[in-house]
């Protein structure tokens, strides 16, 4: 055993460097030894009741008494005649996790990794300390070959005036907080301080003066309360600061996001550029009626408009939620961006391999056991969502991105098992091609069972997709006849298509079917001669579409590929400078007040520019929708309705949603309701009075994903094709924090996938009353 000693500082400041000296002894000469040290916050680790790492007691604690079994049974087959076996079952899937909005300020939770030791046994660890008041917890292991050993402490971390402040987490504009700063002398000077108070951004403090001293007492508190004013959307920082004569000062910065009230609304506009100066001008009257303040603006010039993939980007990465469909849908174009980036103008983005690469790993979290991908936890039933990942996985691991070998397998042989027992072409089509396709491109499939289906089967395809991933498939095994006639055949589906498929389970449209059709198309070897036919048709299908889902999106930049050498002969003046190619450019909306941009075509041939933008509206949009109905009441704990536009502080409340869906088919819904700023969430995983199961009077329907995020309640539903009942009730427990007057937000209420349909409620105003 190792004695392992840690001798950092009892107290310590904040925003310097914490330096834990380690003095290991007990090891046998000559031996190697090292250190592991982690120092964590010591609310953290609360959180789940961490324990610190003991190997000692690992390594010779007391065992449970083992138990041997033996029998000759096994020996009645020898083993050397078969194939080893597989196991083709799983187990349940992980519990789905309380998501929540990432954090605003730096966490403390540092990690050394493996240390080497000098000859004396010691060694030295630093880490930065951020912005902090706690307590920290260093822990370390210490090992050699013949030895191990731990030790913990604690590091009491504190300015020596401490400042605490409480705020709200967010605030929208025109809402007016009261913020509280709580002063304590811990281990400063008795005496006068110098308080200043300073804010970044559109956020005041009001017109009331604050006081330029406060005299502060060792072992004292002192509280103070000021307004805090937001006029434009934004990241605000509030620094408070604190001086005395001696020199003792101390500083405190707090992060206040500013969010719109509003949810972003997408508006897209072609425009004609006519040859030998045609002109188009972007600038802030293209956002009148909109936020200024985090709006994004995609400007786009090409042959085709349809094929825009400035703005496809835009409209992917501004979507706030993550899915293992949605996580997909944004990753799988990224893969080829950079290639495509210099033949439509934009510039290589240097940050995409890491983008991607999290993109991977988070996609694995959503597998189970068995190898399957549930939409918002591990596993499902949903073996077209296991085939949709699994080929992002291999397209990754194809462009040398990190895809654990175990995970691969596991997913290719869910898909294999799945084609086991999964016969129904009528009904289940697009998963059975899907599963082919992908095993095919990873050369796990059967040619036979190939060409069975398209020789004797394909009728049975309702999906153009699907007969164009057969028609893929056997590309890939090298059938250019049969994939040359079953790519007809996909075209023929595609144009005889005309009514839109409610009923479908594939996440799909007729204009991802076209999306996807041409982008396997332009992959295949050789390229069939369907192509021009599926670019005309993805253009019309393109130009009647109001609203595009992430599937949509996805595969239109996966089809965009098969155009990218078309803009070289394009001639363009952009704000006066020549510019020769495809042009594409992304601008923050507040840039376009002092920066409008002008583009003019100077070539020969007709031009389309697309502008995109993504912008809150300035002015709430009025309740109503198409395809749901949406209500939202609150309620006292006791069932009660409440009257929210007068809250008091510290008071709770049931938010109750209630949505109706008008339709029939199988969707897949997604309600948001945004927070007014004095509110917070009481986290049910956290907060076990916030567990529904509380109130025997609420009604409540099983949702498939929950998120409890900072300034939002997030859920997810599957409404199944003949469930009679479409009523879907929903609650969450909120509390009222800080004093204010806020805008009180719509709760909203779509089909993911069919994003067409969609409801709101009505938005206002709410105040939350001091006690």
């Amino acid at each position: 055993k190792l004695t392992v000693a840690l001798t950092p500082p009892e107290k310590t400041a904040p925003r310097q460097q914490l330096s834990i000296p380690v003095a290991v002894s007990g090891a046998q000469a000559g031996s190697k030894a090292y250190v592991m040290v982690a120092a964590v916050d010591v609310g953290i680790l609360n959180l789940t009741n961490y324990k610190a790492p003991d190997p000692e007691d690992w390594f010779f604690g007391q065992r449970m008494l083992g138990l041997e079994i033996r029998d000759l049974y096994g020996r009645l087959i020898d083993g050397s005649l078969g194939t080893t076996g597989k196991l083709r079952t799983g187990g349940d899937g992980a519990n789905m996790q309380s998501q929540g909005s990432p954090p605003t300020e730096k966490l403390v939770a540092f990690f050394s990794g493996p240390v080497e030791l000098d000859a004396n046994g010691k060694a030295r660890i630093d880490f930065d300390i951020p912005q902090f008041n706690g307590t920290v917890r260093v822990m370390a292991v210490a090992w050699t070959k013949e030895a191990v050993g731990h030790a913990q402490t604690d590091v009491i971390v504190r300015d020596p005036v401490v400042i605490t402040a409480g705020l709200p987490r967010f605030l929208a504009p025109g809402d007016a907080a009261t913020m509280r700063l709580d002063i304590a002398d811990t281990d400063g000077p008795a005496g006068d301080y110098k308080l200043s108070v300073t804010t970044t951004g559109d956020l005041s403090t009001g017109d009331k003066p604050l006081p330029e001293k406060l005299t502060l007492s060792q072992g004292k508190r002192q509280s103070l309360s000021f307004p805090l004013i937001a006029q434009t959307a934004g990241d605000a920082l509030i620094t408070v600061k604190l001086a005395h004569d001696g020199g003792t000062e101390v500083e405190q910065t707090l992060y206040l996001p500013v969010r719109p009230a509003q949810l972003p609304v997408t508006n897209r506009m072609v425009v004609d550029l006519k040859p030998n100066g045609g002109a188009l001008r972007v600038d802030k009257e293209l956002l009148a009626a909109s936020v200024l303040d985090g709006a994004s603006v995609s400007v786009g010039v090409s042959q085709a408009a349809a094929f825009d993939v400035p703005s496809l980007l835009m409209t992917l990465d501004r979507y706030p939620y993550g899915c293992a469909e949605q996580t997909t849908s944004r990753a799988l174009p990224l893969l080829y961006v950079n290639d495509m980036a210099k033949s439509i103008g934009m510039e290589s983005d240097p940050d995409l391999h890491g983008r991607i690469q999290d993109a991977v790993y988070k996609v694995l979290s959503y597998q189970a056991s068995s190898g399957s991908f549930g939409l918002w936890g591990p596993g499902s039933g949903d073996l077209w969502l296991d085939a949709y990942v699994t080929e992002f996985l291999t397209r990754a691991r194809e462009q040398k991105y990190d895809v654990p070998a175990q995970a691969m397998n596991q997913a290719l042989n869910n898909l294999q098992n799945s084609l086991g027992y999964d016969q129904d072409v009528q009904d289940r089509g697009s998963e059975i091609a899907y599963a082919l396709y992908v095993l095919a491109r990873n050369k796990k499939a059967s040619i036979g069972d190939l060409r069975y289906y398209s020789d004797t089967q394909l009728e049975s395809f309702s999906s153009p997709m699907a007969v164009a991933q057969l028609a893929a498939s056997l590309a890939l095994y090298g059938d250019t006849q049969r994939s040359e006639a079953t790519f007809q055949t996909a075209l023929r589906l595609a144009q005889a298509s005309t009514e839109y498929d409610y009923y479908r389970s594939d996440y799909g449209s007729p204009l991802r079917d076209g999306a996807a059709m041409l982008a396997l198309a332009a992959e295949s070897k050789p390229v069939p001669s369907i192509v021009p036919q599926l670019i005309r048709l993805v253009a019309r299908e393109r130009a009647d579409a109001r609203w595009t889902s992430t599937q949509d999106e996805s595969w239109m930049l996966l089809a965009a590929r098969a155009l990218k050498e078309g803009n070289n002969s394009i001639t363009l003046s952009v704000n006066g400078a020549p510019h020769t190619g495809g042009y594409s450019d992304r601008v923050a909306g507040n840039d376009l007040v002092d920066s409008p941009l002008t583009i003019a075509n100077t070539g020969t041939t007709a031009l389309q520019a697309v502008v995109t933008a993504v912008a809150a509206p300035v002015e709430p949009l009025p309740a109503g929708g198409d395809g749901f109905t949406i209500d939202r009441t609150y309620y006292r704990l006791d069932g009660t309705e409440a009257n929210i536009t007068e809250a008091r502080q510290n008071e709770r409340y049931v938010v109750v949603l209630k949505v109706y869906e008008q339709n029939k088919w199988p969707s897949r819904l997604l309600i948001t309701d945004l927070l007014p700023a004095g509110f917070e969430i009481d986290n049910p995983s956290l907060v076990s009075s916030a567990q529904l199961s509380n109130f025997s009077w609420l009604a409540q329907t099983d949702a498939a994903h929950l998120e409890f995020r900072d300034d939002r309640f997030v859920a997810a539903f599957n409404p199944n094709e003949g469930d009679g009942d479409r009523n879907i009730t929903l609650a969450y427990v909120v509390r009222a924090v800080t004093p204010g007057t806020y805008a009180h937000p719509a709760a909203t209420v779509e089909d993911m996938y069919r994003p067409q349909y969609s409801a709101r409620t009505a938005s206002g105003m709410m105040e939350v009353k001091a006690e």
